[in-house]
C-alpha cells in the first residue's frame, strides 16, 4: 500500500501536539485510528518516528529529519484540495468567449459584471462571427459565444438576450443626418462597409435591407472591424450602416439614423454547447439571467 495524505496528516499533527489524545481531537478520529495511521507510515518507511515515555511523546532522530517535509506535502495536498473544490464550484478556472460586431456593447458589460463577481476565473473574449463562434463551440474552442439568431447547430443551446438593429451612420456636422429618403443622394457620398468575410451575417442584413428598397450602395471602402468603418465615418469619408449598439463606440462624432423594417432587426443572444461541464460556464449563465435589463427568457435547448 502507498503512503497516504492521511497518515502524513497524522505525523505532523501528533508532531505539533506531541499528545495522542489532543492530535486525535484536532483530526477528528479516535486514538485507535490515529495509532494506525502512524504505525502504516512507519511500516511504509521501515522506522519508528516517535518515542513514548512519562513525559509524553516525542519526535526520534528519523521522525526530526521527515517532519518538515511531510508538513510541505500536507499543505501542498490541502491547497489543491481547496483549489479543486474551487474549480468544482466555477470559483476558478477558465472561460473562453466569443462576440461579434452586433453585441460589441453587450458581450463586455456581462464579461466585465462576471470578472468582479468571479476575479479568480480567467477570461478571455475575442471577436469572431457569428458562424465562427458556432464552429470555435462545437469543437471546444470557446466555451461561450454571443451570436446572431437563428443558432443553426443542434448540438448548441442558446439564449436570447436582445434585438440588434441597423442604423445608417453619417458625419455628426450638426446638422443631423441626411436621412435615408433619398438612399441614392448618399450613394454620391458613397458607403464604407464591414468587410464581407469579417462580418458575414452584418452585410447579409445589409444586403436584405437594401436588396427590398431595390438600392445598390456605391462602396467606397471596406474595413476589417467596426471601429475602423466608424473611424472613416466620423472623420466624414462616407456614410455606413452598422449594428446600432456597434456605433455607441463613437459617441456623439457619429450621428445615427435607425433603419425602418422588420429586415433591420434580428435576435441577438449567447450560445453554448449543449451538455458543457465548464462550471465557470454554469455561472455565467446565472450572472447573466441574474442581471436585470440584459438576461431575456430562456431559449428552448438542443438536446
Amino acid at each position: 500500500m502507498g503512503m497516504e495524505v492521511s497518515q502524513l496528516r497524522a505525523f505532523v499533527t501528533l508532531a505539533d501536539l506531541q499528545h495522542f489524545g489532543r492530535a486525535a481531537d484536532r483530526l477528528h478520529i479516535t486514538q485507535p485510528a490515529l495509532t494506525k495511521r502512524l504505525q502504516a507510515l512507519e511500516a511504509r518507511i521501515g522506522a519508528r518516528l516517535f518515542e513514548r515515555d512519562r513525559t509524553g511523546t516525542a519526535l526520534t532522530p528519523v521522525g526530526k529529519a521527515l517532519v518538515a517535509d511531510a508538513a510541505r506535502i500536507v499543505a501542498d495536498a490541502e491547497a489543491w484540495s481547496a483549489r479543486a473544490r474551487a474549480v468544482v464550484n466555477g470559483i476558478e478556472g477558465r472561460l473562453d468567449i466569443g462576440f461579434g460586431l452586433s453585441t460589441i456593447d453587450l458581450a463586455p458589460r456581462l464579461v466585465g459584471a462576471f470578472r468582479r463577481a468571479y476575479p479568480t476565473v480567467a477570461v478571455s473574449l475575442n471577436d469572431f462571427s457569428s458562424s465562427e463562434q458556432i464552429e470555435r463551440l462545437r469543437d471546444g474552442r470557446l466555451d461561450l459565444g454571443f451570436v446572431r439568431f437563428p443558432v443553426p447547430a443542434a448540438d448548441i443551446a442558446s439564449r436570447p438576450l436582445m434585438t440588434g438593429q441597423l442604423a445608417l451612420a453619417s458625419f455628426a456636422d450638426g446638422a443631423g443626418t441626411r436621412g435615408t429618403a433619398d438612399l441614392q443622394s448618399l450613394n454620391e457620398i458613397g458607403f464604407i462597409l464591414i468587410d464581407r468575410t469579417r462580418g458575414p451575417g452584418l452585410r447579409a442584413q445589409i444586403d436584405r435591407w437594401c436588396d427590398l428598397r431595390r438600392f445598390a450602395p456605391r462602396i467606397i471602402q471596406t474595413a476589417d472591424d467596426i471601429q475602423t468603418v466608424l473611424a472613416l465615418v466620423a472623420a466624414g469619408v462616407g456614410v455606413s450602416i452598422v449594428p446600432h449598439q456597434a456605433a455607441r463606440l463613437m459617441g456623439e462624432s457619429v450621428a445615427l439614423e435607425p433603419l425602418s423594417g422588420a429586415e433591420a432587426e434580428w435576435s441577438l443572444g449567447a450560445a453554448w454547447r449543449s451538455g458543457a461541464s465548464n462550471p465557470a460556464l454554469r455561472n455565467f449563465l446565472g450572472l447573466m439571467d441574474s442581471m436585470a435589463g440584459v438576461a431575456g427568457p430562456s431559449a428552448a435547448e438542443a438536446s
